[in-house]
């Protein structure tokens, strides 16, 4: 299996969209009445470490079925799935 990416438009530019990424991310598990992941922390310094491109963020996801896909749609996030070259 390859991996693949997900390209999601950040609502705010910089530092303050990616912030507003995670406080919706977490939004969406806690209404969701999901746990938690344990590697939430890591998660967090992954998205704040990610090259904006132009207002995008790429993040590696496994299938396309993946969570982060519903919370982008969920939380009105433009996004695409592409595979890795």
């Amino acid at each position: 299996m390859f991996h693949k990416k997900l390209k999601v438009k950040l609502k705010d530019k910089g530092i303050e969209g990616r912030i507003t990424f995670l406080k919706d991310y977490l939004d969406y598990l806690i209404r969701k009445n999901t746990t938690i992941p344990p590697d939430f922390p890591t998660f967090c310094r992954e998205i704040m470490g990610l090259d904006d491109r132009s207002g995008w963020i790429h993040i590696t996801i496994w299938h396309e079925n993946s969570e982060l896909k519903d919370f982008a749609i969920n939380k009105g996030y433009e996004y695409r799935v592409e595979h890795y070259d």
